[in-house]
């Protein structure tokens, strides 16, 4: 009989959930260290100061890794790149639209916030996932919520990644060689070729500079963990594999605890997280490894969480500084007090938005396709996901 506080063995990838909710949890206590101290400084900086690139860097290596295994039984049709195409957008873009107008309402004043100079256009490049190019790499301006800058890159990749599909059995190396021409021909054509994430080529298209950033050579590496995971490739010896799990953790950790090249890049945060990712795909080939239900659920919510964390510490401060009562807005106390909140919001927009409005909008979108004189060539599934999207 299995733990109850532990998942069932009979999902080899359940860790996977596991990963994005840690993910998710670490970016929030970055942005909620400033309650602590100033970003960059103090305690806060020192607890929580490492994790927010260790999130983003953890979701953009999922991100590419799940891409590879829920598309294995691709055929290569026109018809299932459409339909990969609407789940992504699907249930990415309802929730984040809600999130950002709400933003816009709750937090920066509305109306006023529309009629600034250049706001509008800010808006309307959240909503289409464009880079305003007001920024510096690797976020290139940010989007409304901040948050946002990491689903363009996202949106991106499911592009490429879709249009690769269409190739066939040659869409790994159609794959390969648009990643190769995109972060190593165009920058060396440029002069130069890093993988630092905080370089800026100097291009003037704001969505050049993202598609060149290396910071999508994560997103490479979750691919190749995924082919591997796909491949016959495995380590038997399970002492072998306990042994490499425990060494991948006790790394990411030391890296945590040392600060050792903190960013977003392969050579910073990739260095201890992509074997970490590589050695727990590897073993869940071989054991069962139990993932603690909270952290799974958090991995289901993680989406949410990571949208609507900025408007609860953003937003919870201004009715406790209108009841006079400001000086309870600092201190580990409301570091809790806004986690827990954003959890909260998170299972709420889990369900209504998530699991409702992004299931209605796939829905629809699925039924017109299949309506158009395109679609009437084929067959559009309807069939819910599985909970790995």
């Amino acid at each position: 009989m299995s733990d109850p506080r532990t998942q069932q063995p009979n999902n080899p990838l359940g860790f996977i959930q596991a990963f994005r909710g840690v993910a998710a949890l670490m970016v929030v206590l970055y942005h909620g260290s400033r309650f602590i101290s100033p970003y960059g400084t103090g305690v806060g900086d020192l607890l929580f100061g490492a994790a927010g690139s260790m999130g983003v860097v953890l979701f953009f290596i999922v991100s590419g890794f799940i891409m590879v295994h829920t598309t294995a039984r691709s055929d290569g049709s026109a018809r299932y790149v459409v339909q990969f195409l609407i789940k992504r957008f699907s249930r990415v873009w309802p929730v984040y639209a809600v999130a950002s107008v709400t933003f816009v309402f709750v937090v920066l004043n509305g109306t006023e916030f529309l009629r600034g100079h250049g706001h509008i256009r800010q808006l309307i490049c959240t909503l289409l996932f464009v880079p305003t190019g007001d920024g510096v790499s690797p976020d290139f301006g940010f989007p409304v919520p901040s948050v946002g800058w990491t689903l363009n890159y996202e949106m991106y990749f499911y592009t490429v990644f879709a249009l690769s599909m269409l190739f066939g059995r040659a869409r790994w190396l159609v794959l390969a060689t648009w990643l190769c021409v995109t972060l190593l021909l165009v920058p060396y054509l440029h002069g130069n070729v890093t993988l630092d994430t905080y370089t800026d080529y100097g291009f003037r298209h704001a969505y050049l500079k993202l598609m060149t950033s290396p910071i999508v050579w994560q997103f490479a590496a979750g691919v190749m963990i995924g082919l591997i995971y796909r491949s016959p490739i495995a380590i038997r010896d399970k002492a072998a594999l306990n042994l490499l799990m425990f060494v991948s953790v006790s790394f990411v950790a030391w890296q945590y605890m040392s600060r050792f090249r903190l960013g977003h890049g392969v050579a910073e945060w990739g260095l201890s997280l992509i074997p970490a990712m590589l050695v727990f795909v590897l073993a869940s080939k071989r054991l069962a490894l139990l993932t603690p239900v909270a952290l799974t659920y958090l991995g289901d919510i993680s989406f949410s969480l990571y949208l609507w964390h900025p408007l609860v510490q953003e937003g919870l401060p201004i009715p406790f500084s209108s009841m006079g009562h400001g000086d309870l807005t600092n201190g580990f106390s409301f570091l809790f007090l806004t986690t827990a909140v954003s959890i909260v919001v998170a299972v709420m927009s889990h369900r209504l938005l998530e699991r409702g409005l992004a299931e209605q909008v796939k829905k629809l979108l699925l039924r017109y396709l299949s309506d158009t004189c395109f679609a009437k060539r084929v067959r559009f599934s309807t069939t819910r996901p599985s909970r790995m999207r």
